[in-house]
């Protein structure tokens, strides 16, 4: 029981995880841009 409830979670936690990744690499992304522009001013 304890394998099967395992394997959901990590079915469940891997788009997290994914999401949270991308999420992440937006914030940087938009952080840079933002950075740049203040440069730039």
């Amino acid at each position: 029981m304890e394998e099967i409830i395992l394997d959901e979670d990590d079915e469940m936690l891997a788009p997290a995880v994914v999401v949270a990744t991308i999420a992440l690499i937006g914030v940087f992304a938009v952080g840079l841009v933002f950075t740049a522009i203040t440069a730039v001013i």
